[in-house]
């Protein structure tokens, strides 16, 4: 069987883009997006890719950087499954082992971006960072070298100012890199000409990225790779939801990659967006997935098809969760129905259990301030929240230990339950009391939720009588009876 390179040729185009990390989601994300944007918006464009640390990039060269994406999931109802070869990216270079060939780039009359994933930790200050280093060990520390390369090789140019494009998943991922990379620059004590470039000619852009990337399929990779005649080690599989939300609406007209295949929002509300993400999909998951295994379900998709567990999902997201997010209402259902796409993927199979991993502060970050924002907006406590955070005490309830976790029981079996082992041992020392001392007792521990949640008027009642419910008939039957009310 041919490699890929032997049967697809990279496309010619300045590099505009430099990019911190070579793995699968930033492949699958943005070199796709550039790909698809050279062929349909005429971008003309290419990426070069930064390895941060040493590593061989043999495995790139080999394929003369071509790969494909292949994107399986679904799309308005229908099972939707796209193989793209990827030709944007111009070369990958390792800042440590070729340092030279790096810092080279900075003198790309056509660079104009830089976007990076070095993780949440990525953007760090680290003080033992020194400017003789080559590289210095940071992804910021490498950022301002490579900055002040740029600022020197052209003299202080205003018009050879980048635009840095982090999509770690900080909050104000471009202010905190701002801040790291300044950071730098008053420790290596870089001159003040190159202050006033950054700052004047330079931008920190906060970006809010969505897309699941399940990377190299080694378990069905045969099978893929027989569909598609031919061999390609750097395969990446991702789902074909996309969204990359960019804080610099100006920015529209010089990075055009929205696309048909490709999601880009330009706006200055990025909160907004973030907060639909938050809501919507990590709400309906966090909100759904501990009554639904305690009703005897273990999947994503499992909940999806279940007409039960499917109706409450539609009453909790469109009747209470679509309604409190801070965007035009048909941008929040549109988003909504994707997500829904998104949770009925077959070829993905998404464990409850692995959702149910801290879900104290999950329901704190998740769903607390969507309740609250029901709450003041109706007057009345939203009835699908109220039961999600009994059903949250109902999978936390046990007094079983187990290594580094507690033991809870469903019919038919046993589970763990993963948290910070502080809460759980107050859990268990709290979980034999009575139903009523038991909810109070987690309700008014402030430091979990922000606040005394018992002081909220009628929620612990309301709670307790979810729980005692659930006891008396069963999880399912629970759910099923408030689907009708």
């Amino acid at each position: 069987m041919k490699n890929v390179s032997e049967l697809y040729q990279k496309t010619q185009h300045p590099v505009r883009i430099l990019q911190f990390g070579e793995g699968n989601f930033l492949r699958a994300f943005v070199d796709y997006a550039v790909d698809v944007a050279n062929e349909e918006n005429g971008f003309d464009g290419s990426v070069a890719v930064i390895m941060p640390r040493s590593g061989k990039t043999d495995r790139f060269s080999k394929q003369d950087d071509i790969y494909t994406v292949c994107l399986r999931g679904q799309q308005d109802g229908k099972v939707y499954k796209e193989n793209r070869v990827v030709t944007s990216v111009k070369t990958v270079i390792s800042a440590c082992d070729e340092y030279d060939a790096f810092m080279a780039l900075a003198h790309e009359d056509s660079l104009e971006f830089v976007v990076s994933n070095t993780t949440e930790a990525g953007i760090t200050f680290d003080e033992k960072d020194a400017f003789t280093d080559c590289p210095p060990t940071t992804f910021p520390a490498k950022l301002t070298k490579f900055l002040y390369e740029r600022y020197t090789f052209y003299k202080g140019a205003a018009d050879k100012g980048l635009t840095m494009l982090p999509t770690e998943l900080n909050d104000n991922n471009g202010k905190l890199l701002r801040d790291c990379v300044n950071q730098y620059v008053n420790t290596w004590k870089l001159n003040e000409g190159f202050k006033i470039w950054l700052d004047q000619h330079c931008s920190f852009v906060d970006t809010l990225v969505d897309r699941i990337v399940v990377g190299y399929p080694k378990d069905s990779i045969d099978a893929l790779q027989a569909e598609l005649g031919y061999e390609d080690n750097l395969l990446d599989q991702a789902e074909p939801f996309s969204l990359w939300v960019i804080g610099a609406p100006a920015l529209a007209s010089r990075l055009p990659l929205n696309s048909s295949k490709f999601n880009v929002e330009f706006t200055d509300s990025i909160q907004a967006f973030k907060e639909q993400k938050v809501r919507i999909l990590n709400g309906a998951h966090t909100s759904m997935v501990l009554g639904a295994y305690l009703a005897g379900l273990d999947y994503v998709g499992q909940c999806m098809e279940d007409p039960i567990i499917r109706k409450s999902l539609d009453q909790t997201v469109f009747d209470e969760i679509v309604p409190t997010v801070h965007l035009p209402k048909e941008k929040a259902v549109a988003f909504a129905k994707a997500v829904y796409e998104r949770f009925e993927n077959p070829f993905v199979k998404h464990a409850l259990l692995a959702i149910s991993l801290n879900s104290i502060s999950k329901w704190k970050a998740r769903v607390l301030p969507t309740f609250k924002d029901s709450l003041a907006a109706t007057g009345k406590l939203p009835k699908w929240l109220t039961y999600s955070f009994a059903a949250f005490l109902a999978f936390y309830r046990t007094t079983q230990a187990g290594e580094h976790c507690l033991i809870g029981s469903r019919p038919g079996n046993t589970y763990e339950i993963h948290d910070d082992e502080d809460k759980l041992a107050f859990v268990k020392e709290q979980a034999g009391k009575g139903t009523a001392d038991y909810v109070k007792a987690i309700m008014a521990r402030s430091d979990w939720w922000g606040e005394d949640l018992s002081a909220i008027d009628g929620f612990a009642d309301a709670v307790t009588a979810h729980l005692d419910r659930m006891a008396e008939i069963g999880v399912k039957a629970h759910i099923a009876e408030l689907t009708k009310e």
